[in-house]
Formats: C-alpha cells, structure tokens, sequence
C-alpha cells in the first residue's frame, strides 16, 4: 500500500516549521476515536481529557480554526472517507489569540445526528490552523497547521450505511468475538455497502503490521494485540461488493483458535480493496476463555 497522505501532511508540516523557525505547536495533530456514538453528543474534555492545544509561539498571533472534509485540504487516509459534515464537530471558539510565550486550548465536541445510516463509518476530519496577519508584524512568513482526527463511528449490524460514491462499508464494522474457547470454531457473518455504480470484485487480506498504513494510519485497538497467526482466522480472499442501493453482501469470519493456546485476546484487521473503491477495513476483536 502506499504511503498515507496523512503521514505526509505531518511530516511537511514539521518540515515547514524547522525551515522557517515559526516554531507553531498544535496538538493533538492526530486522534483515532473509535466507537464515536451516534445520536448522543461526544466531549473531548470529558471522555478522553483532550483539547486542542496552540502555542506556545514566538510573538503575538492569531489563527483561525476551520473544520472541514480533509480532501478541501488535499489529504486523505488510507481506510477513512471524508468527514461529511465538518458542522457535526464542534468547536469552543473558531479563532484565538496567542500571546507569544504562552499557550490557548479550544474545548471540541462531536454530535453525530441520531441516525442508523451514520453506523460503521470511517471517517477522517481536516481542521485547518490558519494565521491572520496582524497589524504592524514584521514576519514576512507565518506557518499554520493542518490537523487530521480519524473518527470510527459506533459498530452495528442490521442497519443500512450511507455510502459515497467510492465508499465501501462493513456492518458491524467492529466484529466482537467474545469469550471463545481454544479448539471451538465460531462464525459471524457481515454484510458489505456500497455507494458504487455497479458491482466488483474485491481483495480481502490482513494489514500487514509491519506496513507505513499499520504503523500510521490504521492504528490498533488499544489492550488488543495483533494477530500474529493468521490461520486462527478463516475468510474469503476475494468478495463481491454490491452497487449503491444493493442489499448487503454477506462475508462471513471464522475464529479458529487450537486447543491448548494461552492467548487472552487479539485483534486482526481486514483490508478490503476493489477496482474502483477506495481500501476499506475492518476491524476483529477476540477474547478468549483461558483455563
């Protein structure tokens, strides 16, 4: 796989800031948020003690803060579509002023409306870090930011997802194998949407750990090592993924763990890649029954 446009916005932007000495500090430049609820209104502050975090900086700024679908931007993400509305993440204030030396925090919500079709989805959100030119300031270059969160949606089965266009979508897009005793077989089905105009052929196959993707991008459920076996999990190597407005394709997932292993829980993580879709994933969480 290639490497993510989301690695290579981080890495321009730490290159900008050495050679023009701006010195911008943002942070958090990256979140993964899994589970995102739909329906019910999400507080950073709350939930994970995370606010968006400017300076400290040389100089008195200002800068704008604009969430938006990261293609506005020019970046993507292997694995997460477009935010569709950049107004369902809310932000404290949308400008702040920075006194040189010191640091200003923004508080940000996220309210997904309460809707079966927002479920499964992967999605990533650009907010872009803009600087106002101040009166009377000598900086003949200021550096702004552009900040990339990735944002899972809760898993669910049975529900029908909105797709774009090139969207491919797993339900549930978190399979939760709870509970399994080595040397039983267990088997969930999922289904597979599409916002395509016809039909296609697709590639299933484990993220390779190893990859700039795994390493960057897709990152791992927290507590779940990866799978380092892949028997232990049976699946097709190839499914069809339906046109826009098709009944879901059904893919089943095997667990197959042997008698006698010890391995208390693992996840393992699906690539799903077409023709003329862009690379889709989900995610497998297994805990077993260990004596």
């Amino acid at each position: 796989m290639r490497l993510s446009k989301l690695t290579l916005v981080i890495c321009l932007l730490i290159i900008a800031v050495v050679a023009f000495g701006a010195r911008i500090r943002v942070k958090p430049p990256t979140i993964l948020l899994q589970e995102a609820p739909v329906g019910e209104v999400y507080d950073f502050e709350v939930q994970r003690g995370q606010l968006i975090t400017l300076g400290p900086i040389d100089g008195d700024r200002i800068y704008m803060l604009t969430p938006e679908p990261p293609s506005k931007g020019g970046s993507q993400a292997t694995g997460y579509f477009d935010f569709p509305e950049p107004a369902w993440f809310q932000l404290e204030r949308d400008s702040l002023f920075v006194l040189g030396g010191t640091e200003e925090q923004v508080r940000m919500w996220l309210d997904i409306p309460d809707d079966e079709g927002y479920f499964n989805h992967h999605w990533l959100l650009g907010i872009a870090v803009n600087p106002i030119a101040m009166q009377g300031s000598r900086e003949q270059i200021q550096v702004g930011a552009y900040l990339l969160y990735r944002i899972e949606t809760e898993a669910k089965a049975g529900v029908v997802p909105y797709c774009a266009q090139d969207e491919v979508v797993v339900a549930p897009s978190m399979v939760v194998f709870d509970g399994v005793r080595p040397g039983e077989e267990v088997t969930q089905v999922v289904e597979l949407f599409s916002g395509l105009p016809k039909a296609e052929l697709a590639s299933v196959s484990p993220l390779d750990p190893t990859s700039p993707v795994a390493q960057l991008t897709i990152l791992g459920t927290s507590g779940f090592p990866r799978l380092t076996n892949s028997d232990w999990i049976e699946y097709e190597d190839q499914t069809v993924i339906p046109k826009a407005g098709e009944p879901g394709a059904p893919f089943p997932i095997t667990v197959k763990i042997p008698r006698g292993e010890q391995i208390r829980r693992f996840e393992e993580i699906l690539m799903i890649e077409g023709e003329n879709s862009r690379p889709a994933f989900v995610r497998i969480l297994v805990t077993t029954q260990v004596n």
